[in-house]
């Protein structure tokens, strides 16, 4: 899933159709996405994807934990990698 380009709004209803795909016994759901540690630079960032998405923005690790427990995955975890992007393992239960 591609969450960075959505308004939080739109996130929420993705996430919460995926939850809906998925069976009981599957409750993890992986993104690749940034987990905003760019400090100033993130405001910057924010401005690019103002400007060619509608409502989208790059998030804080509390934006994405509020966004996560919204779209019905209370549960994530953060694995960092040797890129920009990190990997979010969300959890339903």
């Amino acid at each position: 899933a591609i969450l960075h380009d959505w308004a939080d709004e739109n996130c929420v209803t993705i996430l919460r159709n995926c939850r809906k795909a998925l069976s009981e016994k599957e409750v993890k759901l992986i993104l690749v996405e940034i987990v905003d540690q760019f400090g100033d630079m993130g405001m910057v960032f924010d401005l690019l994807m103002y400007a060619h998405t509608t409502g989208g923005k790059e998030r804080s690790e509390q934006e994405w934990k509020k966004l996560l427990a919204e779209g019905a995955f209370p549960h994530f975890k953060i694995i960092k990698i040797p890129a920009l992007p990190s990997i979010i393992e969300a959890y339903a239960e």
